[in-house]
Formats: C-alpha cells, sequence, structure tokens
C-alpha cells in the first residue's frame, strides 16, 4: 500500500517510503545520503495526462521531468544531493494526475532488502531489493532474464566518482543494444550499461563493503535473477 498526498500538501518527513502525490501534492526528505539516491517515479493517471514531477534540493533551482502517461514502466532519476534535502512536487498540468514516488538504496528505511549472499543466486520481482557484502577481492554481479523483455536492474555501492556518483543503473534485453561502460558506445541517460541481450556482468573491487542491488523493471517483466560472486 501506499500512502496518498492530497493536493497543497506535504510530508516534510518522507523517508523513501511509497506515496502517491496529488497535483500540487509533495514530499520532502530533510536529508538526503552523500551518495547516490535513486528515486523511483511512475504516472498513475488512467487518462493519457503526461504528468511532470519537479525536484528542488537546498537553494539549486527546480528541475522538471516529464513522467509519461499510460507507460507501465518506472522512471528513474540517480543523482547525489550531497546531503541537502531533497522535495518532489507533483506539478502535472492536469488535475487527474496522480504520481507515485519511492526511493531506493542502503539504509533508505522504505524497503527492508533481502540477503544477497555470494555464489546463492535471488530472484527479484518488481520494486524488490537485496543487499549483502563483498569481499576485499575482484567479484562480479551477473544479471539474467528468461524472456526478451526489457528489464531494469540498479546497483549502489563502492566510493564515488568524481561527479559524486555510486550508482549504476543497468537494462537487459535493451534497444539500445550493447552500450557502455567506457570505453564502450555511450548509454542513454541515466544508464551505466545496456545490453542487448538477457544477460549482463559487471566485475568490480570494493574492498570489503556493501553491494544493494533492486529491481526497477516493467509492471509486465518476469524476476531478474542476480548472482553475487568472488572471482
Amino acid at each position: 500500500m501506499s500512502d496518498f498526498v492530497v493536493g497543497g500538501t506535504v510530508n516534510a518527513a518522507w523517508s523513501g517510503q511509497p506515496q502517491v502525490l496529488a497535483v500540487r501534492g509533495s514530499v520532502s526528505m530533510p536529508q538526503t545520503p552523500n551518495g547516490s539516491l535513486i528515486v523511483g517515479y511512475f504516472n498513475q493517471a488512467q487518462q493519457n495526462n503526461e504528468g511532470r514531477l519537479t525536484f528542488t534540493s537546498g537553494s539549486s533551482a527546480p528541475t522538471n521531468a516529464r513522467v509519461p502517461a499510460l507507460a507501465r514502466m518506472i522512471s528513474v532519476l540517480t543523482a547525489n544531493w550531497q546531503a541537502n534535502n531533497l522535495t518532489l512536487t507533483n506539478t502535472s498540468l492536469n488535475a487527474a494526475t496522480p504520481i507515485f514516488v519511492q526511493a531506493f538504496g542502503p539504509g533508505i528505511p522504505s524497503m527492508q532488502p533481502g540477503p544477497l549472499t555470494i555464489g546463492t543466486p535471488v530472484q527479484l520481482a518488481m520494486r524488490q531489493a537485496v543487499q549483502g557484502i563483498t569481499t576485499p577481492n575482484w567479484m562480479q554481479l551477473e544479471f539474467s532474464s528468461s524472456t526478451s523483455n526489457q528489464q531494469v536492474v540498479a546497483v549502489v555501492g563502492g566510493p564515488l566518482d568524481q561527479s559524486g556518483n555510486n550508482a549504476y543503473v543497468i537494462a537487459l534485453n535493451a534497444p539500445s543494444g550493447d552500450t557502455g561502460p567506457p570505453p564502450g558506445n555511450p548509454p542513454p541517460d541515466g544508464f551505466y550499461a545496456t545490453a542487448a541481450g538477457n544477460r549482463y556482468t559487471m566485475s568490480f573491487n570494493w574492498g570489503a563493503a556493501i553491494v544493494y542491488v533492486v529491481n526497477l523493471s516493467p509492471q509486465t517483466a518476469t524476476p531478474v535473477t542476480t548472482l553475487l560472486q568472488s572471482l
């Protein structure tokens, strides 16, 4: 179940839990992580109403994001708001455009992740998450699907890069084909990498660290199998 925030009101103590925002409704996270936070949002309008979600943080200018109408796939914004506050407001033009929002990441209390154990495959349904601890050597995350439908997963962990990011969004069965990371073909905006097929592997060496994985695939997709391996 998701709490409903009516128009003109603000949940000023939003912790990332699932909420549905009526037009002019807002949620505000008092302090974001000083690392990447994944925000998912989804247009629940029954009519062909494109939505708009406005993000503000600190003293920065508002950022508007399109929220596609009639889509059955969650949209994703990944950013590091550097421990500032974060406010999301439904600024859609049509009043019949509720927007679902949820935040994902390690320690975000909106979702209790399941265990991710080295060497044990785990299946993740839409908006399910797992979390595990890596060992101080090269590791590999493998994602696979049993269908040819597009799937999207996000990984959070490891050191921040120069832009302050430590989240990685990956698509399987992607229309863009095989892209990223460098020196591969540039991936679509917001993605770390995409795969033309139904399998992708990500290698990394983050020392002994927490790794967090969440499935952000469309509603119609089958579960994604995730496997953490020590190399």
